[in-house]
């Protein structure tokens, strides 16, 4: 039997790079014998076509489902397609397809009710390194990448990746908890807090084509400069509110080195490591 899944991918201005993956997602879905899927393109208020688009694609294939948003960011819109999923096993990806819709077939084995799964960019077990990325955003990524897991010794190589697994109950319990004023950074709130409730976080290296034209990082030195002092900024806000969290027992599993600095300011419930799983 076939597994049922919610697929969302969150589009801003993407009238061009996303009709191939949204024409790529179907047809690798009409061949999958692993999965059903009902794709879910969040609109985050585009000031193109994007949503004419969509409309067009949901017209011809009823597994096409369009949702409109405010501009709010992407996390944001991913957040919404988790919560108008119809199914109870959901996945998130890019519009430019960066990893291919396959690689959920690998990540399926290790989601459960309290688990999630993850491509990794970082880990590459034998895969070819991330072709295409300017020397520039290699050096950004690295200094993120060491204050990431210099801060939360979770496990997690990659927490920006935009390609998860999750069981939907299981991320409906993390959407919640985050208040992370940074879209940016919220594809890592949501590894670290879900390893702050005692979820199980899998990581596996999947092939990756990096697109120069993403807007995630802006191409000027400038504006990268800022946005990577605003992005270090708000890892180190992150850190001071989940460790205020885990001593308040909203979290019941430490995901923070240092944790103890925050005590004073959290009304402490608990002393230990950890309080239990999910």
């Amino acid at each position: 039997m076939k597994v049922d899944l919610s697929i969302i991918i969150p589009a801003y201005n993407e009238e061009r790079r996303l009709p191939p993956t949204i024409e790529k997602v179907l047809e690798w879905a009409d061949d999958s014998v692993v999965f059903n899927i009902e794709l879910i393109i969040v609109d985050d208020g585009s000031q193109d076509d994007t949503r004419a688009m969509v409309r067009t694609f949901a017209e011809r294939d009823a597994r096409v489902r369009l949702i409109e948003e405010t501009h709010v960011g992407a996390m944001h819109a991913i957040m919404s397609g988790f919560r108008a999923a119809r199914y109870e096993l959901v996945g998130n990806m890019d519009a430019d397809c960066a990893v291919h819709p396959r690689e959920y077939e690998r990540l399926l084995p290790f989601v459960s009710a309290t688990g999630i799964a993850q491509g990794s960019r970082v880990l590459r077990d034998g895969l070819p390194s991330v072709e295409n990325k300017s020397l520039p955003r290699r050096v950004l990524s690295f200094f993120m990448y060491r204050l990431f897991i210099g801060l939360f010794p979770i496990g997690v190589h990659d927490p920006q990746i935009g390609f998860r697994l999750f069981n939907r109950s299981a991320v409906l319990r993390i959407i919640p908890l985050m208040r992370l004023p940074h879209d940016g950074i919220k594809h890592a709130e949501v590894v670290v807090r879900g390893f702050g409730l005692g979820m199980a976080i899998t990581e596996i290296p999947v092939p990756y084509i990096h697109d120069e034209d993403s807007r995630c990082v802006p191409k000027s030195p400038v504006k990268m400069a800022t946005t990577a002092l605003a992005a270090a900024w708000a890892v180190l806000t992150m850190w001071g509110q989940v460790a205020v969290d885990y001593h308040r027992g909203i979290l019941s599993r430490c995901p923070v080195r240092l944790a103890a600095i925050f005590r004073p300011f959290a009304g402490c419930r608990g002393t230990g490591p950890e309080r239990g799983g999910v």
